[in-house]
């Protein structure tokens, strides 16, 4: 299932147990990461699988910004797999290797990670493998940065002290340097042994340093009986003995002399100081700094080496050679004066010009040297900065080392960011037409992406050729520019650079050809050239495909009877990726085609993108009711013998609002052990769903905020509104009864402020879908009822209306929203 609904872009890391990739979820249209773990025989893949399905269902009771989001979880053809959020962002331990953190950045890491285990902790969660690796610090655009949990992996739900897993060799299981004493030794462990690890990584960031050291595991394990460790006060003494102390309080040798749950030691941290001792081993009051707010800030890197000099060794005189004089011939006594032999220059002459030009190559060695390091030092420090900021007299400084292997990625960092910097544009866009190294494109590339410089739209359509850039990664890196920086007219060049590519390539230009079409504001016009290209049929299979995909992920009506009828194609490789394409339509209306085309189509791998297609759009707003959409999947499953294919028929099953599905789902977990934590959840989820449906009325109905269903993420309901609508993967949707067919109109009632470039968005309701910027109603607290559209439906059933931003207005959110109202009209 994972390789159909789940694309594998790569590999982002490994470890003991199991491998993580990124992958793309093709029904929700966001990237995920994908965790699978690795097993040597199939007796250990069944046991590994049971685990990983224990962390799915233990992570996803938690729903905590700092803890990772579980997705989804599921097992095909290679084993158990996870889908998670995929974090952006770089693992504690790798910000601590750049340098030791200062206090307020150790503040906020504190209160965070303490927040994220309280709740785990209150969920009878204990995590086991807490150590740097395991929390990924992600930036976000206000420069501060959030702390999430990774790898619940070692977990257990425990109410009482148990004891700790090993493996198959009874070795404990865990990271060595950050255990804690009663994991070696076998002891019952509980949520204090969380806190002896988070100690010991508390130390690790302050310090660079292990808190327990040794040359081998055995010495280290001995380390942390011993309770052997360099006080916190002399590494650090900068800072205050509070935090020494507290500290030291987390890695007591025995349990009971360490805060007794998570939620006291965050508590003890926020008052800065320390209770009277109430127990044994607790360190007494002390007087520390309040636990005032701090802001986040990110860690600074380490500043780059200087470059060396280019002279190695120092010039040395050599003497000039002695003058020869020649005898003087009659012949030349007599010669015109001008042809005379002349006399030798004089010894000063002679000795001092060799001199005078080593001393100015001296000079100008010295000047060269001292101008470089200049250079150098500029370069670091603007490096080092938070939020770069400089001159156009930088810009030409950052292209240098753009172009120099070492420093180029570094060097386009600070390019992409620099502030104070825009009237040196002009140097970038020169730079780039005469770049030769492909590392100087790619980050040129990105660079440009960067700060928005739609005059390089040219000069990247020319580096588009095989000759002038041969390697795939600086190809792709272009593209990607040209996807942020290019605009609807020059859809017809991409189209024409796309012929040749390789199926990798052709993947980016279909991204790019996508996201410059969703900058047209006219929805009827979106993908035209696009469309055109596609029906002059002139171009290999390979194009046409990718050209097919990118109409159906832009959802231009105009070309969904093309699509439609690629369904029907006798080309296979059309119709495979029509199937395919289709779970990126905005709504609905391809699933009665879908439909057909699973009582027709003999191509497996085809049918099952179809069934794939159809679970995406199930959920979506469309003219087929909720019902007739679950009636065909149950009666496809029925006549189903692929295993993969009935498999998928459930997951799309499991996203229909129908009490039909209800009763089958529970059905089938009661009858197929395969199915039935699938089939559980499934019928769990459904029938939340249906517990929000709203029957429409005879006149006007209200969904409120409360009825709203919210996708995974930062919306939420306060005070009866939707807020925090920060990206344009958040969506809402409510589910309605129609009881009579007819017109109905929406309305919303939003909130909004004046901003210098307002959000745009997207309702779907039945088969329209109407695009809006969003209006300006004098503040988020003035709500105002604005009309958006209507839809009209030919029979009775469930259906949904989605609301989806296009643009998020940049430091703001799209709006608040209170409540739709939906009024039927006759006409």
């Amino acid at each position: 299932m994972s390789q159909n609904r789940y694309e594998v872009l790569g590999k982002i890391a490994d470890g003991g147990l199991g491998s993580v990739y990124k992958a793309y979820d093709r029904n929700l249209r966001r990237e995920v990461a994908l965790k699978r773990v690795r097993a040597e025989s199939p007796e250990q893949a069944e046991i590994q699988a049971e685990q990983l399905m224990d962390e799915a269902r233990n992570l996803s009771t938690l729903q905590h910004p700092h803890i990772v989001t579980i997705y989804d979880v599921g097992r095909d053809e290679e084993g158990a797999y996870i889908i998670m959020e995929l974090l952006k962002g770089e693992t504690l331990e790798n910000i601590v290797e750049r340098g030791a953190l200062n206090e307020l950045d150790f503040r906020e890491l504190v209160s965070q990670s303490l927040e994220g285990l309280v709740a785990a902790h209150s969920n009878g969660m204990i995590h086991l493998d807490i150590k740097p690796q395991n929390f990924m610090v992600i930036w976000l655009p206000s420069g501060k940065f959030q702390i999430k949990i990774l790898d619940f992996g070692l977990a257990k739900i425990v109410l009482q002290p148990t004891l700790q897993d090993t493996d198959e060799e009874g070795a404990v299981m865990g990271s060595v340097y950050f255990m804690a004493p009663e994991q070696f030794e076998r002891l019952p462990v509980d949520s204090r042994t969380d806190l002896y690890s988070l100690g010991c990584v508390y130390y690790y960031a302050l310090t660079q340093h292990y808190p327990f050291q040794g040359e081998t595991g055995a010495e280290v394990m001995a380390s942390h009986l011993y309770h052997s460790l360099a006080p916190l006060s002399e590494l650090r003494p900068d800072l205050p003995p509070f935090i020494h102390e507290w500290v030291e309080w987390l890695i007591n040798r025995l349990p009971e002399h360490r805060p007794e749950t998570a939620a006291q030691a965050h508590d003890v941290f926020q008052a800065g100081a320390f209770a009277p001792a109430t127990k044994t081993g607790q360190i007494p009051a002390q007087h520390g700094e309040s636990g005032r707010p701090l802001a986040a800030r990110p860690v600074r890197a380490a500043p780059l080496a200087r470059r060396p000099d280019s002279h190695s060794q120092p010039l040395t005189h050599r003497p000039a050679p002695r003058p020869v004089v020649r005898p003087v011939n009659i012949a030349a006594a007599m010669a015109p004066r001008h042809l005379k032999h002349k006399k030798p220059w004089p010894k000063s002459v002679v000795f001092g010009i060799p001199i005078a030009l080593v001393s100015v190559a001296l000079i100008y060695l010295a000047a060269s040297t001292w101008k470089q390091s200049r250079r150098n030092a500029r370069f670091n420090e603007l490096v080092q900065m938070e939020a770069p900021r400089g001159s156009s007299t930088d810009i030409p400084l950052l292209l240098d080392y753009v172009e120099e292997k070492g420093t180029s990625d570094k060097a386009a960092q600070v390019l992409g960011q620099i502030e104070g910097a825009e009237a040196g544009d002009n140097f970038i866009l020169q730079r780039l037409s005469r770049v030769k190294t492909e590392w100087a494109k790619r980050n040129l590339a990105n660079v440009v992406a960067q700060r928005h410089l739609k005059g390089a739209v040219d000069i990247l359509l020319k580096l588009l050729t095989p000759s002038a850039t041969p390697e795939p990664e600086a190809r792709n890196a272009i593209w990607n520019s040209l996807a942020r920086i290019g605009s609807p007219v020059d859809a017809p060049a991409l189209i024409e650079k796309m012929h040749g590519a390789n199926p990798d390539e052709l993947r980016a230009a279909e991204s790019a050809l996508v996201a410059i079409a969703r900058t047209e504001t006219d929805l009827a016009r979106r993908g035209n050239e696009i469309l055109l290209a596609y029906r002059a049929n002139s171009a290999p299979d390979d194009e046409q495909a990718a050209l097919l995909r990118a109409l159906c992920r832009i959802g231009n009506k105009e070309a969904l009877p093309d699509i439609l009828k690629a369904l029907k194609s006798p080309n296979t490789k059309l119709r495979y990726h029509a199937a395919l394409g289709l779970v990126d339509w905005p709504t609905a209306e391809p699933v009665s085609a879908l439909i057909e085309m699973l009582g027709e189509e003999k191509d497996s791998f085809t049918r099952l993108n179809a069934i794939i297609s159809l679970g995406g759009l199930a959920p979506l707003a469309g003219s087929i009711p909720q019902e007739e959409i679950a009636k065909s999947l149950i009666a496809n499953f029925a006549v189903t013998k692929d295993a993969r294919s009935q498999t998928q028929i459930l997951t799309s099953l499991g996203k229909v609002a129908d009490p039909a599905a209800v009763a089958f789902f529970t059905d089938l977990a009661a009858k197929d052990r395969r199915h039935k934590i699938v089939a559980e959840a499934a019928a769990k989820y459904i029938s939340s769903e249906l517990a929000k449906i709203v029957p429409l009325a005879a006149g006007a109905t209200t969904l409120t905020a409360e009825k709203a269903i919210l996708t995974p993420g930062p919306l939420n309901v306060k005070d009866g509104v939707i807020i925090n609508w920060l990206g344009t993967g958040d969506q809402v949707s409510w589910l309605v009864k129609v009881e009579s067919p007819g017109s109905y109109e929406v309305q919303l009632s939003i909130a909004a402020p004046q901003v210098p470039q307002p959000g745009r968005y997207v309702l779907s309701f039945g088969r329209e879908a109407y695009a809006h910027v969003v209006e300006n109603t004098g503040g988020p607290a003035s709500f105002k009822s604005v009309r958006v559209g209507k839809a009209e439906f030919t029979q009775p059933g469930s259906y949904r209306l989605w609301i989806r931003a296009l643009e998020i207005p940049e430091g703001s959110q799209l709006m608040r929203l209170k409540e739709a109202v939906i009024t039927r009209s006759e006409s």
